[in-house]
């Protein structure tokens, strides 16, 4: 078993990220009149502290003005509330309604009648028509042809009248959103006007100094050294993978088994091995993270857990398996299998040989 792997570098903190990048990012500016910005976070009691806000306080900037900005101000905000209680005087009352959509049913019911009033005369004209020609034709009314022609006439007029229904009420959508949007639009144009004469009666002067110093991309510094940390931890396993699996194989192939370094003890028991082999709970499962050696694929394996052949063999330890011990016993189980099959062999071929042939049976 080859050693385990070190931790993977730990993902930097987004928000302790966040943090120190807009920390960094944050500068007081202050200008030769006295006017500026500070940045800090206001505390439990209303206060505004400069400085980096703890973690359970809520970022907070403070504007600082100046003698001649404070006097402008002064001088100026009255005459902006003055202005906008004129334009609310003046404006407020002539609001128009706010839109509502209007139902549906009314405005069919008015595209309707706006269409038929249009057709209502072609209509009555067409009838008129055919009443004279089926009059010219000698059909009295009330004669099963003067029916026939009159009720098909009246048929087409009802599916003309119909599809005129069905469109009225089809349209009567866009007339709704039409007309909706005329509403809309005209409040919309009066309140655009309003709130454009209350927010443009005061406009401070500002003279603060510009802030826009380079910024810190701390978050990208961030990343990068953690990227390159990673890098390194990956290259480092795929290393020490690549030296596992080369000592893995110099190991295998150099497993002393003269007779000459070993004290023998007697022959394995190959038909208790082959009692374990077929009774060992074998089961497929994975290294769980941190545990797998260097080389390991990280794949699915199958096989026994290590309690279990030392328990049944007596052989290894609790948590892990001698690759010499096992391979000893599969070979002794193995050998087992051999022998029995070759003494199976033996006795299906001796009754074989006691078998008289057909052919050779003749019935007198």
């Amino acid at each position: 078993m080859g050693k385990k792997g070190g931790s993977a570098p730990t993902p930097p903190d987004p928000q302790e990220t966040a943090a120190a990048e807009a920390q960094f990012n944050r500068l007081d500016t202050y200008s030769p009149s006295g006017s500026g910005v500070r940045y800090g976070y206001t505390d439990a009691n209303g206060n505004f502290v400069q400085g980096p806000p703890p973690a359970d306080q809520q970022s907070a900037v403070s504007y600082q003005e100046n003698p001649f900005e404070q006097q402008i101000r002064q001088t100026l905000e009255p005459a902006s509330v003055a202005l906008t209680d004129r334009v609310v005087q003046d404006n407020i009352y002539g609001m128009p309604d706010a839109p509502r959509v209007q139902d549906r049913s009314d405005v069919a019911s008015d595209l309707f009648n706006r269409t038929f009033s249009l057709m209502a005369p072609g209509i009555d004209k067409a009838n008129e028509r055919l009443l004279t020609n089926l009059q010219a034709r000698g059909l009295p009314v009330g004669s099963e042809a003067f029916n026939d022609a009159y009720g098909e006439q009246q048929r087409q007029t009802q599916d003309t009248i119909s599809r005129l229904a069905m469109d009225a009420n089809l349209n009567a959508g866009s007339e709704q959103s039409r007309q909706f949007g005329l509403d809309q639009a005209e409040r919309s144009g009066a309140i655009a006007e309003l709130v454009a004469a209350m927010g443009g009666g005061y406009n401070p002067p500002n003279s603060v100094p510009s802030g826009n110093a380079p910024g810190v991309n701390y978050s990208g510094l961030v990343g990068q050294q953690y990227q390159a940390q990673l890098a390194n931890y990956q290259q480092q396993q795929q290393q020490g993978m690549q030296t596992a699996s080369a000592l893995g194989s110099i190991g295998a192939a150099l497993i002393k088994s003269t007779r000459s370094a070993k004290d023998v003890h007697g022959y394995a028991n190959i038909n208790g091995a082959a009692k374990i082999m077929a009774n060992i709970p074998l089961h497929a499962w994975t290294y769980k993270p941190g545990e797998a050696p260097f080389g390991d694929h990280g794949g699915q394996h199958v096989g026994p857990m290590a309690e279990d052949f030392q328990r049944m063999t007596g052989l290894g330890a609790p948590d892990k398996i001698d690759a010499t011990d096992y391979l000893g016993v599969l070979s002794a189980a193995l050998q087992s299998a051999l022998h029995r099959i070759a003494h199976l062999e033996a006795i299906i071929f001796e009754q074989d040989e006691e078998i008289v042939p057909a052919e050779k049976v003749r019935v007198h």
